[in-house]
């Protein structure tokens, strides 16, 4: 089951300080690290794939960084999800096409899980980064 382990908190702490930055300014995976207190080769590796994912755009050299490649109101959760852990599914027993990977089995909470499945998935994509970065951007005003 999904849970937000140190690598999804690192990733949505990184993009939702990329969300911030005016212009498009390039943070390093240093920066960060020094910033948020967070280990410096797992940050590092955990941008590497935001970036393989789609989600950040890395500038090699000198002043080099990442920044957010697409707008934050486009990137959902799921996204970054997929990014960062891979497909996730609510249950080992469900395959990718939703169908029950222990057929013979007589489960009787197949269509239960499903229905998890389903509301997971609709969730995960349609929570988007932004929402992210407005809601701690409101905690902070409390």
């Amino acid at each position: 089951m999904f849970r937000f382990n140190k690598d999804m908190e690192y990733a949505l702490i990184a993009l939702v300080e990329m969300t911030r930055q005016q212009g498009n300014a390039l943070l390093t995976a240093r920066e960060l690290s020094k910033k948020y207190a967070m280990p410096y080769k797992l940050l590092a590796r955990i941008l590497q794939k935001l970036s393989a994912g789609g989600l950040l755009e890395a500038v090699q050299g000198f002043g080099g960084g990442y920044r957010l490649a697409e707008d934050s109101q486009q990137v959902h959760l799921g996204w970054i999800i997929q990014a960062v852990r891979g497909e996730e599914r609510i249950a080992d027993c469900l395959t990718d096409d939703g169908s029950c990977a222990q057929l013979d089995c007589g489960c009787t909470i197949r269509p239960l899980i499903q229905i998890f499945q389903d509301r997971w998935v609709r969730f995960v994509k349609s929570t988007t980064l932004d929402e992210f970065a407005h809601a701690e951007l409101s905690a902070e005003r409390r």
